[in-house]
């Protein structure tokens, strides 16, 4: 993402591919590692994809996302 105009704070976030995101995430089963499970985020627009990474990947402030909020919360993190 070096052409965007902002930077990815998220420890979450994983890539983007279209107009997807692509995050870390949590499984059912405890025995699987976060960086094994991914949440895949589908837009009908790159741009409302863009507008999705502004607003919660990109911020230091991060845990308004409920990916983020959820992992912290499932893996202990504060």
């Amino acid at each position: 993402m070096p052409n965007d105009a902002y930077y990815i704070v998220c420890p979450y976030y994983g890539k983007t591919l279209g107009n997807m995101i692509f995050c870390g995430g949590f499984s059912a089963d405890p025995e699987i590692k976060t960086n094994e499970a991914v949440f895949k985020q589908v837009f009908e627009t790159r741009d409302e994809r863009n507008k999705c990474i502004e607003k919660y990947c990109s911020v230091f402030d991060y845990h308004s996302c409920r990916i983020a909020t959820l992992n912290d919360y499932l893996f202990g993190v504060k």
